[in-house]
């Protein structure tokens, strides 16, 4: 490191002495006792530096100090707080040490702490996402639609988490709207229709919701025996007169008795297995099975959001391969969605060909960002330039190689210096 002359002359004579492997091995056992960054990065240099001249040296011991380092610094920060040791940190310490910053509400830093660690997402991230959705059904500031929508949109489809405890959670806090929107957000997300369907429809035994009494009366709750009862879900499902929340319930059962009876005609008549899917898989089926009307069909009946529906269109059609479709698809109305989400996903499907298409269509502020991953740096130069954005620029040029952009690094570099004079 400080390029000193005799370094060699030291490892020579360490080696001479067969003792390269101990002190490589107390270098990276030294650094895991270090609580100055600064040191540890030292000691691991001069392990990395030592065990070039080892044959066979076994890495696992390095690359696990280098982890276990990273995770330590980072719950040592003054941010955070936690001074642990190494000594105090338990072997397959991110499974241990995630409950502490939950604990703390730390959500953001256990589920990096996890994905750096590459734990399961049922070990890690999902039992993570599941106490903050528990702790975000207690907060009294925001409406149950907030709630709700905050939790649907952060949880989506994440295995192993369940949504019943959440609403139970809800429920407890004197919250039965959120728990019922909970409950069905988490019933459609996780596409299990029958079950969800008689836990909503019949008595919610999870939430330990109050049935009314009245509600088992034969006797109907409108008018004389001459008038008609009220027509919509409400009246249909025989909720009539009860809270609000039993209105939402009725609605959502009657929704997903539609879905049930859809997916069975499509069963007999397709002859593949639709039941039980959710809504979302459903339609992305009919699509990769090229039947698009009655994808179109699903779309309308259940008014599924426009920009949710474009975005399962394009991801079905190229997983399909169906390029021709996914253009005359793009073309069919105003993308609400724009136009940087078909160059993704041709990208991710390795046709830039394709993506080319979409490119010049995307909106002036993504353009850059649209010619960079289509491989056209010539395009996306002008595009940084014309918008005289610094970072976009550098963005270009990081892309650029010595060889075959030289012309476009050189026209970026000048732009650079023309835009810093100013």
């Amino acid at each position: 490191q400080k390029e000193s002359q005799k370094a060699d002359e030291y490892l020579r004579e360490i080696k001479d002495q067969k003792l390269l492997p101990e002190a490589v091995g107390q270098c990276i056992e030294a650094a895991g006792y270090e609580l100055e960054p600064d040191t540890q990065k030292s000691l691991l240099r001069a392990a990395s530096f030592g065990k070039c001249f080892i044959d066979k040296f076994p890495p696992e011991s390095f690359v696990r100090m280098c982890q276990d380092l990273r995770v330590l610094n980072a719950v040592r920060d003054y941010q955070i707080g936690i001074p642990l040791t190494f000594t105090q940190y338990p072997p397959w310490g991110g499974c241990r040490i995630w409950p502490g910053l939950v604990l703390r509400r730390l959500y953001p830093l256990a589920i990096r702490i996890c994905e750096y660690l590459r734990l399961s997402e049922i070990q890690g991230v999902s039992r993570i996402l599941a106490h903050w959705a528990c702790y975000k059904v207690q907060q009294k500031d925001k409406s149950d639609e907030e709630v709700a929508q905050a939790i649907n949109q952060k949880l989506g489809d994440t295995p192993g988490i369940s949504y019943s405890e959440i609403a139970a959670r809800a429920y407890d806090c004197g919250r039965t709207e959120l728990a019922i929107k909970v409950w069905w957000s988490g019933g459609m997300a996780g596409g299990g229709g029958s079950h969800v369907l008689v836990g909503m429809g019949l008595r919610l035994g999870h939430l330990r919701l109050p049935w009314p009494r009245r509600s088992l009366c034969p006797a109907p709750r409108w008018g004389g025996l001459g008038q008609r009862a009220p027509q919509g879900p409400v009246g249909r499902a025989g909720l009539g007169g009860h809270p609000p929340g039993w209105r939402f319930a009725a609605q959502a059962t009657e929704d997903q008795i539609k879905l049930l009876r859809l997916q069975r005609h499509l069963q007999e008549d397709l002859d593949k297995p639709y039941l039980d899917l959710s809504l979302h898989d459903t339609v992305s089926n009919l699509i990769l099975d090229g039947h698009h009307k009655r994808a179109e069909q699903l779309y309308r009946e259940f008014k599924i959001p426009d920009k949710r529906y474009w975005w399962l269109k394009i991801s079905a059609l190229a997983t399909r391969g169906d390029w021709e479709e996914m253009e005359k698809f793009s073309k069919s109305k105003k993308s609400p969605i724009g136009y940087l989400p078909f160059v993704e996903i041709s990208v991710k499907h390795h046709n830039r060909y394709e993506a080319k298409k979409y490119a010049p269509r995307v909106t002036p502020e993504q353009r850059v960002k649209a010619f960079v991953l289509v491989g056209d740096l010539d395009q996306a130069a002008d595009a940084a330039i014309e918008h005289k954005n610094e970072t976009e620029m550098n963005l270009v040029l990081s892309k650029c190689t010595a060889g075959t952009d030289a012309a476009v690094a050189e026209k970026l570099n000048r732009a650079r210096a023309q835009l810093l004079k100013k």
